[in-house]
């Protein structure tokens, strides 16, 4: 571009290039070509925002905007709707992460607002800028654009699809929750890949949720999904499903009121639920108008019996290992990292996530894996809230000493000030024979329980 030279005076002395610039604010005042191609170079760069958030100069102006030197200006192109596709692939890669994230959030509502004929001549373009956006190496770039298409039926279901399997969970919830591209089968891929809290529970709240996904969800073993589960009435829920849950329901209180209120119970699960609940939700169970006249009666019957009894048990502490390392949770768990370990994700990064997320049986399978241990080995450590145990699995798994400390916290459950931690100056605060020895004692335990 070349430099602007000064204008002609104008009438009151001012120059007219600064007549330019005070038109510019006026509302509805037309900017022709000429006046808008006179202005890129504009010293000011206040002057050249002003010019990228007007709608009504010619796409070559926005184009030429998007490379101005100023983020600023290149902000204001990202958002205006009337910049060119083209001048979006160049904003896609911009350096500037506000820019990208500026065009993110707009880009997702150009989708909807192109013409068929539009969408055949410029979707390869437009593609290539969701495809740079859903590739983002900021998590807030590529959330912006998860909320921007996630209610979109038309979104490309490729660019959802790697959003749904986003590492970032702020990224994946958007589009797992709501997006009407995703297929039952896409969900349960991604169960299998990222059986983690956030993302299970986005998908546990859709508007429908299939039998096949429900029961994908309940495999996971994770009790805050399969609470949202329960509590979403559009879920579909097959009896065998539906019987798993009630089979580890008494120890998981949260379950407790939305199995009492779940639709369409059959009067066996109905009264298999009121052997462990409180009375006042036995109660509600006999309330229900769809069960049959013997199962309310029985129902009151129980209801009577508990209050005689004073009974007001409510299950065990949700927290308890036991619920979720069952043999079955342990090999449904081991299963799903079968497909994360064959695609090189199964990192430390992703174990101690599902720690923080408090996903207990896919953690202890991922130890188990990393470290070539027998599962159950893994599992009698968290059982037996061994420090020392969950020590010498993280060290034989190639977990650093501070990160062994942190699965000592989540995982093993071990009171904090009985945490092992790191050496001074970093290491295990053990040598490798006690490692080693504890790790032979587990398995051994684990020997002697099978005989």
């Amino acid at each position: 571009m070349t430099a602007v030279k000064p204008g002609p005076a104008a009438p009151n002395g001012a120059p007219a290039k600064d007549r330019l610039v005070r038109m510019l604010g006026l509302p509805g005042h037309k900017v022709t070509y000429e006046q808008a191609r006179d202005l890129l170079d504009h010293p000011d760069p206040g002057v050249r925002t002003s010019l990228a958030m007007r709608e009504d100069v010619e796409p070559e102006i926005l184009f030429f905007l998007a490379r101005d030197p100023d983020p600023a200006v290149r902000r204001a192109v990202a958002i205006n709707g009337a910049t060119p596709i083209k001048a979006n692939l160049l904003l896609a890669a911009d350096d500037d992460a506000d820019v990208r994230f500026d065009l993110a959030d707009r880009v997702g509502r150009l989708v909807p607002g192109l013409t068929d004929d539009q969408q055949a001549k410029a979707w390869r373009t437009v593609h290539q800028v969701l495809i740079l956006l859903a590739r983002d190496q900021l998590p807030r770039v590529r959330r912006a654009l998860s909320e921007a298409l996630k209610s979109l039926p038309n979104a490309p279901h490729d660019i959802v699809f790697t959003l749904a399997l986003d590492s970032e969970a702020t990224v994946a919830a958007p589009v797992l929750e709501f997006s009407p591209v995703l297929t039952d089968e896409d969900l349960q891929e991604v169960i299998r890949a990222s059986p983690l809290t956030a993302r299970l529970v986005a998908i546990s709240r859709r508007i429908n949720v299939g039998e096949e996904v429900s029961h994908a969800i309940v495999g996971a073993g994770n009790v805050d999904a399969i609470t949202s589960l329960l509590k979403n009435p559009n879920a579909q829920i097959r009896e065998e499903t539906l019987d798993a849950i009630i089979d580890a329901a008494p120890r998981q209180a949260s379950w407790h009121e939305p199995l009492v209120h779940r639709r369409q119970l059959s009067a066996k699960a109905a009264l298999r639920i009121a052997e462990f609940v409180a009375h006042s939700l036995i109660q509600a169970l006999a309330d229900r108008a769809d069960l049959d006249q013997e199962t309310t009666a029985t129902l009151g019957k129980m209801v009577t019996e508990k209050l005689r009894r004073g009974d007001e048990k409510t299950g065990l502490a949700p927290d308890d290992p036991d619920d979720q390392l069952t043999p079955q949770a342990l090999a449904v768990a081991s299963r799903q990292l079968d497909a994360l370990a064959n695609a090189g994700k199964l990192t430390s990064k992703y174990v101690l996530q599902a720690a923080s997320d408090g996903a207990v049986t896919v953690v202890v399978a991922a130890i188990a894996r990393k470290a070539a241990l027998p599962v159950e080995a893994v599992a009698e450590v968290v059982r037996a809230g061994s420090a020392k145990g969950m020590l010498a699995a993280a060290w034989a798994a190639d977990f650093t000493a501070e990160e062994a400390a942190h699965l000592q916290l989540k995982v093993a459950r071990v009171p904090p000030e009985q945490v092992i931690k790191s050496r001074a100056g970093g290491g295990f605060d053990a040598t490798e024979a006690e490692l080693e020895w504890q790790l032979e004692m587990f398995q051994e335990a684990v020997k002697a329980k099978a005989r």
